[in-house]
């Protein structure tokens, strides 16, 4: 890997934990909408992570362009066919659509496992007026899909070593990130879209857990709700990855700031993506990170641009 290339954020969050011998894992953001200034990694409208652990290389979501993806992941010596397992935060296309040019750069006879929501293929599009356009999962051809292997439930799932997904967010007593002009298709029309596919994955470290979220459209309290009862007792150290309070209002993005705090541990919130970006024109988009950098323990907003990179220790 590059080291002239990536931003290595080395997280020890307890003086005691430094002192314990575990295993590492890596998580490091291939494609975002932002990049370091003079950087020559791209930046785009989208989400991909890989988090390696041990011999796994996980990625999670593939981006919105397969040359990107597959360009930053030259830039840091990432080899597209040592990915042991892709999951997806959703089906939108900003997640999902790099999937067939990463495909057809794997030369592995093994098909790749790929576990997402049960819903994660259905159709979504964007409607405003007369236009419409698909915004779902990418249309794959005979040859692309031998190459993977689905496992899809609304159930978490057990990804690598600490490593799991949250499965389908049912309770959604907070706001959701929820795009008004996204559809998709249910009951015999087109209904703006609940993203029941939305899934986040959750890292269990030696200082708490670390929450890897794609776009959080469940809600980012929802989703910290949940992730609470999964992992009982243990408190949140770090959220990562985009929260889609783009159309929160301010006094929302304060409430969101309140209860990390109050009830989810304070914790570190490393954003980036749909937090506060569009790919639309001429609609309202919330400053939420600079707003939170205000309200928040300034110390614990930073930057995910494309290129940055974590490390944490596991929990045995």
């Amino acid at each position: 890997m590059n080291a002239n290339i990536v931003n290595d954020i080395r997280l020890h969050l307890t003086t005691d934990s430094e002192k314990r011998l575990s295993m590492k894992a890596q998580i490091l953001n291939l494609y975002s909408n932002d990049t370091k200034p003079n950087s020559r990694l791209k930046g785009d409208h989208g989400q991909s992570f890989l988090i390696t652990i041990g011999e796994e290389q996980v990625l999670f979501d593939t981006g919105a362009s397969g040359k990107i993806l597959l360009h930053n992941m030259a830039l840091l010596g990432i080899d597209p066919g040592a990915v042991s397992k892709l999951v997806f935060s959703h089906g939108h296309y900003d997640h999902t659509r790099g999937l067939p040019h990463l495909l057809d750069n794997r030369n592995d006879s093994v098909a790749l496992p790929v576990f997402a929501h049960s819903a994660v293929r259905e159709k979504k599009i964007a409607k405003t007026g007369f236009f419409v356009k698909s915004l779902g999962f990418p249309d794959l051809n005979r040859i692309q899909e031998t190459k993977l292997n689905f496992h899809l439930t609304d159930k978490p799932q057990q990804i690598a070593p600490a490593l799991k997904t949250t499965g389908e967010i049912v309770q959604r007593a907070e706001k959701e990130g929820i795009e008004p002009n996204i559809f998709h298709h249910a009951d015999g029309q087109w209904r703006v879209d609940p993203v029941k596919d939305d899934i986040s994955l959750v890292l269990n470290t030696i200082d708490g857990t670390v929450i890897i979220v794609g776009c959080a459209h469940a809600g980012i309290l929802n989703i910290c709700e949940q992730v609470k009862q999964l992992n009982a007792g243990t408190p949140i150290k770090a959220i990562i990855g985009g929260t889609h309070m783009v159309r929160h209002t301010p006094e929302e993005v304060s409430h969101v700031a309140t209860q990390l705090q109050m009830k989810y541990d304070s914790p570190h919130l490393y954003l980036n993506h749909c937090t506060d970006k569009l790919p639309v024109p001429f609609v309202r988009k919330t400053k939420t990170i600079q707003i939170l950098k205000k309200i928040y323990d300034a110390q614990k907003v930073r930057d995910c641009r494309v290129g940055t990179s974590f490390e944490f220790s596991l929990a045995p």
